[in-house]
């Protein structure tokens, strides 16, 4: 994507992924392995998210970090920042109302800290982590390529990143700086090295892009399907062991499966679909955002309050458990939420949720 043509297919892995991000907080097994046909494919599905957004973000931004341009980056963390501290901000002031009323949604104010510190604090959006991981790196990022000036920055630095994140991965340095640390600082700062590899494929893809973009459209297939494939291949045949586990997202066999779905999005010809077609995809994309940022909250209170379902015990601690169908719902619920709120005639609730 250049900034000026939109990609259709992107739009719709997003809105795909945030179904994904949906069923993986709130659709839970105790044995997944008995999973078969459409169930196991929407197992995998739940963790395709945070890969797949943090290779799709470098891969869309990389021309920025190329061109070192200060001017977008201070209006890139402006963008980062808005929904990292609003959304914070909202979590703690409805849960301190709730909490009054239902002891599941205690929060206090060292919670806020966290959140807006590092993203992660547990009771309240610890998605965000999420944010905060893509600060630090698109700030590290940045800065590489401002020292590392060269015409083939792009590569070593791409190259640098993957290498370095699997290394201290596979050798057991991540779980020895992160592995014992509390849940706050574990989540975001154990994940970075896990990250480094999908942002460094990012960079690498956009690298192609302009040869691919050139190429005639058999050979764009070609490549969508041979993304595909990789992906297949990853899910079931792994191609190798996972690393030590610290906080998730660790190891090649991830990274295969989101640097493989990408390019398959991105070349298959999805822009020769109906024209109808494209305008419902762009539209329901256009608050994939809003619904990472809001879905957790939600699907809490419409647990609790709306289904008045009871928790369901799971080797791994107590949880809400939805059907697929209830994280459908609740994927349109924040979808709806978030259309509400961009009506609110100021450019800052868009943002936050676009």
């Amino acid at each position: 994507m250049d900034g000026k043509k939109i990609n259709v297919g992107l739009n719709l892995f997003r809105i795909l992924l945030t179904f994904g991000v949906v069923l993986d907080h709130f659709w839970l097994r105790k044995n997944p392995g008995s999973l078969v046909g459409v169930e196991r494919a929407l197992w995998h599905w739940r963790t395709l998210a945070v890969p797949a957004f943090m290779t799709m973000t470098f891969f869309l931004t990389a021309r920025h970090f190329r061109d070192v341009d200060l001017p977008w980056l201070k209006r890139r963390f402006v963008r980062l920042y808005e929904p990292f501290v609003f959304w914070a901000l909202v979590y703690w002031a409805v849960k301190s109302v709730m909490m009054r009323f239902n002891p599941d949604y205690a929060t206090s104010f060292s919670d806020l800290l966290w959140q807006l510190a590092l993203g992660s604090s547990r009771t309240l959006a610890m998605q965000f982590w999420f944010h905060a991981d893509l600060i630090i790196l698109t700030a590290v990022v940045f800065l590489a390529f401002r020292f590392f000036r060269s015409a083939r920055a792009y590569l070593y630095l791409s190259l640098a990143a993957i290498a370095i994140g699997f290394t201290v991965q596979y050798t057991s340095l991540n779980a020895a700086m992160f592995g014992k640390m509390s849940f706050e600082t574990k989540y975001p700062l154990g994940r970075l090295f896990s990250m480094a590899p999908y942002a460094g494929a990012g960079i690498l893809l956009a690298a192609a892009k302009g040869w691919i973009d050139r190429a005639a459209p058999g050979v764009k297939v070609a490549v969508s399907l041979f993304g595909l494939w990789v992906a297949w291949l990853a899910v079931y045949c792994p191609l190798c062991p996972r690393p030590p586990a610290v906080a998730g997202y660790e190891g090649v066999v991830l990274n295969c499966i989101a640097w493989g779905l990408l390019p398959a999005f991105y070349w298959l010809p999805f822009d020769r679909v109906p024209a109808a077609v494209t305008k419902a995809v762009l539209f329901v994309s256009r608050y994939a955002m809003g619904v990472y940022c809001v879905h957790l909250l939600l699907g809490c209170i419409f647990y609790d309050y709306v289904l008045g379902l009871k928790q369901v015990s799971f080797p791994f601690g107590t949880y809400r458990s939805f059907t697929v169908l209830q994280c459908l719902a609740v994927w349109a619920l924040s979808y709806v939420l978030c259309w509400l709120i961009s009506l609110i005639p100021a450019k800052f609730f868009r943002r936050v949720v676009e």
